[in-house]
């Protein structure tokens, strides 16, 4: 199944997607890269994921949310 790797404000993002019958199981996980500091860390996250909504709707979202969650949590760079 897909994983989207993109770097956002200093910040590698992972993105593993792996399917079952009716969940898709998500893990994502953000590493800073040296010199940018977060006011918290952001923890691995492990969601299971109905199979209700098309894969693409899904990604995106995911995207979103980590891209806000970083702009939330950054210090600097």
């Amino acid at each position: 199944m897909p994983t989207i790797n993109f770097v956002y404000r200093g910040c590698v993002v992972d993105i593993d997607v792996g399917e079952r019958a009716t969940l898709w199981d998500i893990t994502i996980e953000v590493t800073p890269y040296e010199g940018v500091e977060l006011i918290e860390p952001i923890a691995a996250k492990k969601l299971k994921l109905p199979k209700t909504e098309e894969l693409d709707v899904i990604t995106s979202e995911l995207i979103n949310e980590v891209q806000r969650a970083i702009d939330h949590r950054l210090v600097g760079c």
